[in-house]
């Protein structure tokens, strides 16, 4: 049956012309959906935009500071790509650059209790065991690796028996924020490995602001905040009389920012600070008291001192963005 088909399309008169019809259909129907290759298209290479890096500072119950300075930073559209923190700069960091808004961050910071973060024990390492402290920055991220972070995060500590700085970029958060703020003789220096590493303490032994590791973390701009300095008269404010009571977390910070540092030390620390391109000093002259109405104070604080820097802080931005564009 088949072969008599073939042979009456194919062999007969008729056939040979239907056959020629489809050929010629065919060809023009190919000619026609034949397209002219278009010209190449030259793209321009995408620029990343500059890397922002908000470089947090130690300063124990000041540090609630750092959150009136985010606030006033995205309610200006300002969103840094990077957060580098010390001590509490690194707790508050640690939030902030896993998710939370700054509406959240003020939240937590107004009802977050010092028995949430303090657990005291006895040894002869320090009475601030720093477990539940751990765990609260764990539980507030999900248990999130820094890495996996929206906001790349870095915590400074030192290493206890070096003093040598160390800057933690991966692994358990609530970790290196424990490491972070493990004020040497109140808190037990964590080890990093758990257990078998080594043991760390305060970043703010050896960079309180730490601008320097932003800088080595890539960042083209940085915006530097320390809330150890008063605006009046430049003097520091710190004394270690704050804390008020046994169970005063954010007054232990603020032990760690007191002159156990030398002239030398502190100067250093000074000179790596300044090397930031905006530095953010909060007006809170002797504002140590934490309960909620200070709280307040301070984060109000962070926010007005923030507001006269927005419109350098964009101007750096889009420069630095045309200095980009102008190497391609």
């Amino acid at each position: 049956m088949f072969a008599s088909v073939w042979y009456g399309h194919f062999h007969s008169p008729l056939g040979l012309l239907r056959a020629g019809l489809v050929t010629v259909f065919g060809l023009t129907i190919s000619a026609c959906s034949t397209t002219t290759p278009a010209d190449p298209v030259t793209l321009e290479p995408a620029i990343a935009p500059p890397s922002v890096a908000l470089v947090l500072g130690g300063g124990g119950a000041k540090g609630f500071a750092h959150v009136g300075v985010i606030k006033a930073l995205e309610e200006n559209g300002i969103k840094p790509t990077m957060v580098v923190g010390t001590s509490v700069g690194s707790l508050i960091g640690s939030l902030y650059a896993s998710g939370y808004t700054p509406a959240q961050l003020e939240q937590l910071a107004l009802t977050t209790s010092d028995s949430q973060l303090t657990d005291f024990t006895i040894s002869n390492q320090g009475f601030v065991e720093g477990i539940k402290l751990k765990n609260f920055i764990n539980n507030k991220v999900n248990a999130k690796a820094i890495e996996a972070f929206p906001i790349s995060f870095a915590a400074v500590a030192a290493e206890k028996h070096t003093l040598k700085k160390a800057v933690f970029t991966t692994g358990d958060a609530g970790l290196a924020v424990q490491a972070s703020c493990s004020v040497p003789n109140i808190f037990i220096a964590p080890r990093i490995p758990e257990k078998v590493g080594k043991k760390y303490v305060d970043g703010g032994v050896v960079s309180l602001v730490p601008v320097d590791s932003a800088r080595d973390l890539g960042a083209d701009i940085v915006i530097a905040v320390d809330v150890t300095t008063a605006q009046n008269n430049g003097a520091t404010v710190n004394n270690p009389l704050t804390i008020r009571s046994l169970s005063d977390f954010w007054g232990f910070l603020e032990t760690n920012i007191v002159s156990p540092a030398t002239n030398q030390r502190t100067s250093s620390m000074r000179r790596e600070r300044d090397r930031a391109d905006i530095v953010i000093t909060p007006n809170m002259g002797h504002i140590s008291s934490i309960d909620t109405r200070q709280r307040r104070h301070l984060i109000e604080a962070g926010s007005q001192a923030t507001t006269p820097h927005i419109s350098a802080i964009k101007q750096l931005i889009q420069e630095k963005f045309k200095s980009k564009y102008a190497t391609l």
